[in-house]
């Protein structure tokens, strides 16, 4: 979903090659994505292109708090929980390739991991946030020069919400 959003707009072949995968195995992905309304297809001659193609729909725009009522969104944490998941099968193939390969350490490391739970009030709250459009700056540039070697980032903060806490809302 990340993807589409830099993106904006793609077909099979474009998101295949973007991928690494084939076209063909894209297909089941793609008609769930639209089924789930996470994403859109546009036909040739809406899109201008010669193949249809694909784009964000409205489950995948889907902000983390309500604009108009500043009240949180549900949706926008399933999309997270979604992105997330995909990013586990991803760790996983990383994790079968980089066992006993060469690797660089420090800043040289082709990799890096951090999960943490920490205290955050507003004045850090604001401060992670600028540093994330930061992030999201950086990928952006990475995705329009399309050189080096492809790579997930992942980057999020949200409230620890126990079980306790809710269940209590659930019954609220």
């Amino acid at each position: 979903m990340i993807l589409m959003r830099g993106l904006g707009e793609s077909t099979v072949n474009e998101l295949a090659e973007i991928t690494g995968r084939s076209a063909q195995s894209l297909y089941p992905h793609l008609d769930a994505l639209v089924a789930a309304r996470f994403l859109e297809v546009r036909e040739p001659g809406e899109s201008g292109r010669r193949s249809r193609s694909f784009v964000c729909g409205p489950a995948c725009r889907a902000a983390p708090s309500d604009p108009a009522t500043g009240r949180g969104n549900a949706q926008a944490a399933e999309v997270a929980a979604l992105l997330l998941h995909d990013a586990c099968a991803r760790l996983r193939r990383y994790g079968q390739i980089s066992e006993g390969a060469p690797g660089g350490v420090g800043l040289d490391s082709p990799s890096a991991f951090s999960v943490e739970l920490t205290w955050v009030d507003e004045e850090l709250r604001r401060a992670l946030n600028a540093h994330f459009d930061a992030i999201r700056e950086l990928i952006q540039k990475g995705r329009m020069q399309r050189s080096g070697r492809r790579t997930n980032v992942i980057v999020a903060h949200f409230p620890d919400v126990t079980l306790r806490e809710a269940k209590a809302s659930r019954d609220a």
